[in-house]
Parts: structure tokens; sequence; C-alpha cells
């Protein structure tokens, strides 16, 4: 892999520069999912479950979900609604188009792998809702 392509990717993997959402995997006309894989493998991420991140409530870890040639950016964490309701999901940071829920949620039982990166994990403010604007 060129010097050029592994930098622009791996800027995209930490957010060097970047807005963090859904992005093509494309590089000059061409797919480079491989690429970005193998670039993920190479900054700590390893694919997972939303089952198998190990975080506790209050913390989150960056992830990607890719679909095809699109990969979205967003994080492994823990929704506590009340004591005895909780849920862990990956949530990404897209939202669909009535702006009300994510465009991707993965929640604990789901099959689907993403890629994570546990060490980069990050404090989570589980008590504070994040408004919506419409």
């Amino acid at each position: 892999m060129d010097a050029e392509l592994s930098g622009a990717l791996d800027d995209l993997i930490l957010g060097r520069g970047v807005a963090r959402g859904r992005h093509d995997l494309t590089f000059r006309g061409r797919a480079v999912r491989a690429e970005f894989e193998e670039r993920l493998a190479a900054n700590g991420f390893t694919r997972e479950t939303v089952a198998t991140v190990d975080i506790a409530a209050g913390e989150k870890v960056p992830a990607f979900h890719l679909d095809g040639d699109a990969a979205d950016f967003g994080w492994v964490r823990w929704e506590i609604f009340t004591p005895r309701s909780r849920r862990k999901l990956f949530a990404s940071e897209r939202r669909r188009p009535d702006n009300q829920e994510w465009a991707v949620q993965l929640n604990l039982s789901s099959p689907e792998t993403i890629w994570a990166c546990p060490a980069l994990q990050q404090r989570h403010d589980v008590d504070t809702v994040v408004a919506v604007n419409p």
C-alpha cells in the first residue's frame, strides 16, 4: 500500500482532520475496503461484536461498522435508562434523515462484526441526555 493511501486511511480511522460519520471506502476511483481493514488492524482495532467489547457503564469505545464500500464510525457504549434498565450497543455518529435515531444501531445480541479499539476507550457520561436538534 502506498504511503499516501495509508496516511489518508489512518487519518480517517483516528479522526485526524476529518468529520466522524459515514465514509466512502474508495480512493482515486477504486475500492479500498481491504486496505482500510489492514489499517484498522495496524491502528489497534480488532474484529468484535458488541457483546465481546469489554466496557463498563461510563466508558465508550470507538468502532467502525463496514457495509460494502462504506464505513460508519460510532461508539460502543452503555445506555442507562433506570437502575434496572440498560443496554449496550454500537451507535453510529451518522443519524437517520429524521435525525431521531442513529443510522446504524447494533445491540448486545447482534452477530454483526464491528472493528473496535478498546485501547482508545474514553469516559462517557451515561447520566446526561444529549438533545437532538431537528
